[in-house]
């Protein structure tokens, strides 16, 4: 994988707008959710590079995917769903699920349930990736209102430091 990233980077940012374009997404959302959709598919192959199982890289991906999404929409004034959609693109096991179903009909079912429990499973991950990471983000937004809320006094403005009287 070392000597190809700028390759795989390149192709999943294409595959990316491949699908984008004709879904009519905005199109400042265009570039940015491409871009985390490649980079969420070189952290994926990272992972199963270092060993890890499908089912992780998927979650760790997708977990960046909604990170970075939730990210995104604050930046440009969008939905997040944009670009977590987006950027889930290259990571969603179309050739697993085809497979399954190329099993199922062969009548294969060893092989069949084999592929069904790998390509669910790194379906759920995704899912649960982008949960976590948006229910990471609201309770952190969440908890910076109650903090700000409950201060008397903001951090970083001079003016409302008290005076020290001699």
């Amino acid at each position: 994988m070392s000597g190809n990233i700028l390759l795989l980077f390149i192709i999943s940012v294409a595959a990316t707008i491949g699908y984008v374009v004709p879904v009519d997404a905005p199109k400042r959302a265009i570039l940015p959710g491409a871009v985390i959709g490649a980079i969420a598919y070189l952290i994926y192959l990272k992972v199963m590079d270092l060993g890890g199982n499908a089912f992780f890289g998927a979650f760790v991906a997708a977990f960046m995917i909604g990170s970075c999404g939730e990210l995104c929409s604050r930046i440009f004034k969008m939905p997040s769903t944009i670009f977590s959609m987006s950027g889930l693109i290259t990571l969603v096991p179309g050739g697993g699920m085809y497979y399954t179903m190329s099993y199922l009909i062969q009548e294969n079912m060893d092989l069949f349930l084999k592929e069904a429990v790998k390509t669910f499973s790194i379906a759920i991950a995704l899912s649960v990736g982008i949960v976590a990471s948006t229910l990471f983000s609201r309770s952190l937004k969440s908890f910076r209102q109650r903090s700000m809320k409950n201060s008397s006094r903001p951090f970083g403005r001079y003016r409302d430091f008290p005076s020290i009287k001699s």
